[in-house]
């Protein structure tokens, strides 16, 4: 699309956010109620407004060029994203469900599922690649050797230094340097260009067995051809000389008999080439209205539109130069003009303080510590004024007289959703873009201009702090010598002089970070584990591509008091939301409600590893896999150990998002070790996850993510461990329908109308993975050569899914049981045994009644 389209989407959702911050406010106003399904009435629309507008920043920010525009759509794309996950959970807190159906609302926006859905990161594509080409270049620097890592710089040292001295030399010289230099040597050449020299020449050699194998087939076709020719040409040949000697007598017909033969054959063609018609007639109008899938489609579309994206990522970085120049050349103008001028000014603001405080008690105030802010607290009033410290200082005195029985307080007003940081940054982001680009002009070109008034008014205020930390330090000194000379002329005059301190505003003193172990670097580091294999490398896959439908009858089924569950579409958001966004950028991390730890669990081969791969390529996640079956016989003893966990966290944090990762993650907390597992020694590590996982602040950018297929094997500080848990479930009949469509459709002699609803009605709980790797054993290459002739059944299909072996009851009854021992499952099961309990009471009470 073009970038008018993209400019307009987001001044589209510009307004929309400012209708959006009204309402926040509003329901920020309002007290809280008990009662739950009000609140949730009120909140559960705002959070599906917020969904709706992060799905659209986010276009809107993968699309955007113009660097100064791109930084403020994230600036309000990551607050949007802060503020709807904190209504997220607020609707957790209340419903004790991860997952809502709130059908009415939808239909009263008129959304569809689609238009609330995220299913990309709010990174930025152009962000997850270069995390990606980063990660990838440092995993292939772990393999190499000093040597071959020095030898990858000196090509270029040495080009550099054999220009210079064909500069300086005689042009004779020169031209014997070229002559000996000429032919290729081993040293010049880089190992980037010996592996595109070695791919080019295997392409080559590819390319000449090709030739050779076609031209052999072609040959053996030739020859193949020339026989069966030659056979009929023989055939025919010694069928006349028979016919001439009177070996055999031909049978003469009557005309009337070619005749005929020649009508019914035209006609029985006739007739099936009418009818071949008529299909292709009615499957392509099928096709045109959607009504049937096609075996093929053209991406041409897709195609164009992902070049179209490349030279939107290409162009990036070369605005985002420019602002830098351009940013980097006003830096230095000011500096030089502004600076001086600004130091003088900061200066006489600062001595007209100590004058106001010197005029009005005779001594001065103590001077703001820089860590809270410096002079920047005195220019903004921020500081005791005379007449404040006089009624402080009054106030202590009057404490040590006994103190008046006061009444009881009354209750503070709770609103029913608290204004956090989140949204106040929120707000600040859409009245910087109400004063400085709500009058702009709107281009909609993509060759923007600069705004050079907003880099100025950023390296102004960038210079005005800078400055002040230069005359805090200056203005320190000085208030010391000048409290040093009151306190002599007090002396003199035999007075004490109390110099007021702020003790209040002291500052804590931040802890010292560990060093690293044995004063390695962290990319020593990282290399000793990438080489261990802790850090690994992941398939690249989307959420996108996870496969399943969402539960359209859950609201009735809530209205009505049935029992329901979440299905295999709803997955999707809760891993967006819970494990992918909170990543997405250091930004979104800082504001969001913190999620240290994250659980997804279900049978085997139902997609848990296909979720972890789609989590760490959404974001572009350095992965730590710490699975019991990765750690055997490495770091033994607890002093090594304790450098793994140490090691892992300095990395994690230094090469933020992380993902630290523990297959079966369940082994480490088994309340018995099978016999089999013993020589994992899985529990040597359990006791560092606890305050590895308690040491993730906010913006660190790390997630400790486990799966396990039995959970309920673990002890409680694995459910201690974990913030969320993420059940994966049977797969249901919508999904199942959806998957054996996608999956048969793309073969073009099957049915275009197969039962596809009967295959899915009777695989309800066999794994996607197992069914596609039954269809792909039935249609081998012999069956689908034969499907023209010999149509697709059911039967044949089913035949080989229903050899899965169902889990047994008692493992469906122990994963049930575990979801209930999760706090939220806790939390559930109180609220529906209250809810139920209620009903019946008033169901007494009207049968009483009546």
């Amino acid at each position: 699309m073009s970038h008018a389209y993209y400019t307009e989407l987001w001044l589209v959702a510009r307004n929309d956010l400012d209708k959006l911050i009204e309402l926040d406010r509003r329901l920020q106003q309002q007290t809280n109620t008990k009662n739950r399904r009000h609140v949730l009435n009120l909140l559960l629309p705002m959070y599906l407004r917020y969904r709706n507008l992060v799905k659209r920043l986010i276009v809107c920010h993968d699309q955007m060029i113009q660097t100064q525009k791109r930084d403020l759509i994230k600036r309000v794309l990551d607050c949007t994203v802060g503020r709807m996950l904190e209504y997220k959970r607020e609707i957790v807190n209340l419903d004790y469900n991860d997952y809502q159906w709130p059908d009415d609302f939808m239909n009263q926006f008129k959304y569809t599922p689609d238009d609330v859905e995220i299913l990309v990161s709010a990174s930025g594509k152009d962000i997850v690649e270069q995390r990606r080409e980063r990660i990838q270049k440092l995993m292939e620097d772990a393999y190499k050797t000093p040597e071959e890592l020095e030898s990858e710089v000196l090509p270029e040292e040495y080009e550099a230094e054999t220009i210079e001295y064909q500069e300086d030399a005689p042009k004779s010289r020169r031209r014997r340097v070229k002559e000996k230099t000429s032919a290729p040597s081993p040293i010049q050449e880089s190992p980037e260009r010996i592996a595109a020299r070695k791919a080019q020449e295997a392409r080559e050699a590819a390319e000449r067995t090709m030739l050779a194998a076609i031209l052999l087939i072609q040959s053996h076709e030739r020859a193949r051809m020339a026989r069966c020719v030659g056979t009929d040409a023989q055939r025919m040949y010694d069928y006349g000389k028979k016919v001439q000697a009177g070996t055999i007598v031909s049978k003469k017909l009557h005309k009337s008999t070619y005749e005929n033969a020649a009508k019914t054959i035209q006609r029985a063609w006739r007739i099936y080439a009418a009818r071949k018609r008529m299909r292709n007639r009615i499957a392509r109008t099928e096709e045109l209205l959607g009504m049937t899938i096609p075996s093929w489609k053209s991406q041409e579309v897709f195609e164009k539109d992902k070049q179209n994206f490349q030279k939107k990522l290409t162009l990036m970085p070369v605005f985002a130069d420019r602002i830098t120049k351009e940013t980097e050349k006003e830096r230095a103008r000011l500096w030089k003009i502004r600076g001086p001028g600004l130091v003088e000014d900061i200066t006489d603001e600062i001595r007209e303080w100590f004058i106001l405080w010197y005029d009005e008690l005779g001594h001065f105030y103590v001077y703001p510590a820089a860590n809270l802010g410096g002079s920047v607290l005195i220019a903004t009033g921020q500081t005791l004024t005379p007449q404040e410290y006089l009624v402080e200082k009054m106030s202590k005195g009057a404490k040590e007289t006994p103190a008046k029985p006061t009444k009881a307080k009354p209750k503070k007003h709770q609103p029913l959703i608290p204004q956090t940081k989140t949204f106040s940054l929120l707000h600040e982001a859409n009245q910087y873009f109400i004063n400085n680009w709500s009058f702009r002009y709107r281009s909609d070109d993509h060759r923007e201009k600069i705004y050079h008034d907003l880099i100025k008014d950023e390296l102004c205020y960038e210079l005005q702090l800078e400055m002040r930390k230069i005359v805090d330090e200056l203005m320190r000194l000085e208030l010391q010598k000048l409290n040093a000379a009151l306190k002599k002329d007090y002396a003199a005059d035999k007075r004490k002089l109390d110099i007021p301190t702020d003790k209040k505003r002291r500052a804590r003193k931040n802890k010292k970070q560990k060093t690293p172990v044995n004063d390695e670097t962290v990319e020593d580091n990282f290399k000793e584990l990438v080489r261990a294999n802790i850090i690994r490398d992941y398939t690249r896959t989307s959420l996108k591509d996870w496969i399943g439908d969402l539960s359209y009858q859950n609201y009735e089924a809530a209205r009505e008091l049935r029992d329901y569950r979440h299905r295999m579409g709803e997955i999707r958001q809760v891993v967006m939301e819970y494990c992918v966004l909170p990543l997405s950028s250091k930004e979104i991390h800082q504001v969001a409600p913190l999620i240290r730890a994250v659980c997804i669990y279900g049978l085997a081969h139902h997609g848990k590893n296909f979720l972890v791969n789609a989590i760490c390529s959404e974001v572009g996640a350095l992965l730590f896999d710490m699975s019991p079956t990765v750690l055997v016989d490495k770091y033994t003893g607890r002093k090594n150990e304790r450098k793994l966990i140490n090691m892992i966290s300095s990395i994690a944090r230094a090469y933020a998002p992380s993902v630290i990762f523990i297959e079966n993650g369940e082994r480490p907390w088994l309340k018995q070790v099978p016999q089999e597992d013993k020589y994992l020694n899985p529990k040597r590590f359990a006791i560092y996850y606890p305050k590895l996982v308690k040491s993730i602040k906010r913006g660190d950018q790390i997630l400790f993510l486990t799966t396990s297929s039995e959970p309920y094997k673990a002890t409680r500080p694995f459910i201690k461990i974990h913030d969320k848990f993420i059940t994966i479930p049977l797969t249901d009949y919508n999904t199942l329908y959806m998957f054996y469509k996608d999956l048969l459709m793309k073969y073009h002699g099957v049915d275009r109308n197969i039962d596809v609803s009967s295959m899915a009605k009777m695989s309800v709980g066999i794994p996607l993975e197992f069914i596609r790797d039954a269809v792909k054993n039935v249609l081998n290459l012999h069956r689908r050569i034969t499907l023209k002739i010999k149509p697709l059944t059911v039967s044949e299909i089913m035949e080989e899914v229903l050899k899965y072996q169902p889990p047994q009851a008692k493992t469906l009854s122990e994963l049930t049981k575990f979801e209930n021992r999760t706090p939220l499952g806790k939390k559930r099961a109180r609220l529906l045994a209250t809810e139920k309990a209620a009903r019946e009471r008033i169901k007494k009470l009207q049968k009483a009644r009546r």
